[in-house]
């Protein structure tokens, strides 16, 4: 496996490669050779995601050993393919890590992230957690010089919080619930701030990240080991429940308390991929006239308004990003995967 199934033959590169379940090593490997429609990137941050947590301790069918994970990441464009017109060397970009077929009827609305054929860096071939990535040249999104790279790593789960917040509908005014305070329900909250939430709730049950919540200032923290996250929205919100909710676990559990949390008429949105499968009282969609949506990944355009919204300089990224050098891969992935952790958000930085 291959980052886009071209490698060059001369320079290596460092790479925390994916060799087996709970088992990182930091290899020299050949530097990826570009089409001529690409761009060589070098890797200047990266983060880890859930899935690549899953990926590290063998739950992921699609990811096979060896791989290089990583999805989340920005860097500096090195140099261009011959066909390669639109960003020049030097240029700090963000990388749109869904590659689809091009010709579907999803791709040519620009839907890229329902591509039946979309490949994903880190699942389907090498990905960030490399100091190189070769990419196609439509797939660079170019950051602005006031963000650094840590922000710039932010893009992609930002985007997924922009893409899971825009299938609430129209937020003004609104009450809203997010169950699961880890990157992704963080990130939803603060977008869900941005577009003018009337007030909004969040759960977990991480005391860590129970207190990092309160930098980002909702409403009403709920400690879900300690009181039913339903109840206490249901009463915060004088009975009504809350007009959406959003789960970014994916656990059974919290699908249903979005279900079950949602006011008359509301919607619940489910982002999170923890669990297959879960049972619901269909009775209480039924007569409530819950709807309820998936949310997967994001649009291309979802990825620009991510880093439009990032310029904002307002998301206190500082709060809940810890940042670490390959040298720590293993450790770092140890600790997250451990359920215990106290980072938030990691994310390497070279």
């Amino acid at each position: 496996m291959t980052a886009l199934g071209y490698w060059g033959h001369h320079t290596n590169l460092k790479a925390l490669v994916y060799t087996a379940p709970r088992r990182l090593k930091l290899q020299d490997i050949p530097i990826p050779r570009m089409k001529p429609e690409e761009a060589l990137v070098k890797i200047r941050a990266v983060g880890v995601c859930g899935s690549d947590l899953h990926g590290f301790l063998g739950k992921s069918k699609k990811r096979i050993p060896p791989l290089i994970l990583g999805h989340e990441f920005c860097g500096e464009v090195a140099e261009v393919g011959s066909r390669v017109s639109n960003i020049k060397p030097g240029e700090t970009v963000a990388v749109y890590p869904l590659i689809g077929c091009g010709h579907c009827r999803f791709c040519e609305s620009q839907r890229e992230n329902l591509c039946p054929a979309r490949r994903l860096y880190g699942l389907d071939f090498h990905g960030g957690l490399a100091e190189y990535v070769s990419a196609p040249a439509h797939c660079l999104f170019r950051l602005p010089a006031k963000l650094s790279f840590v922000e710039g790593s932010l893009v992609e789960p930002l985007a997924n919080a922009v893409h899971v917040v825009g299938k609430c509908g129209d937020l003004a005014g609104q009450t809203g619930m997010v169950v699961g305070a880890g990157p992704i329900g963080l990130c939803a909250l603060w977008v869900a701030q941005q577009l003018g939430v009337g007030k909004i709730a969040v759960s977990d049950i991480n005391p860590h990240r129970l207190e990092t919540l309160r930098h980002l200032g909702p409403d009403l923290i709920i400690d879900a080991s300690k009181q039913d996250p339903v109840w206490a929205v249901v009463d915060w919100t004088q009975g009504q429940g809350a007009d959406f909710a959003i789960d970014a676990v994916g656990s059974s559990v919290c699908r249903r308390h979005t279900v079950d949390g949602t006011a008359i008429g509301g919607t619940a949105v489910w982002i999170g991929l923890e669990e297959d499968l879960c049972e619901i009282d269909a009775r209480t969609v039924v007569t409530r006239e819950v709807q309820i949506r998936g949310a997967y990944a994001y649009t291309k355009s979802d990825f620009a308004r991510a880093i439009s919204l990032l310029e904002t300089r307002t998301l206190p990224y500082n709060t809940f990003t810890h940042t670490a050098d390959f040298a720590d891969g293993q450790a770092i992935f140890e600790d997250l995967a451990s359920g215990r952790s106290s980072i938030t958000k990691a994310v390497f930085v070279l």
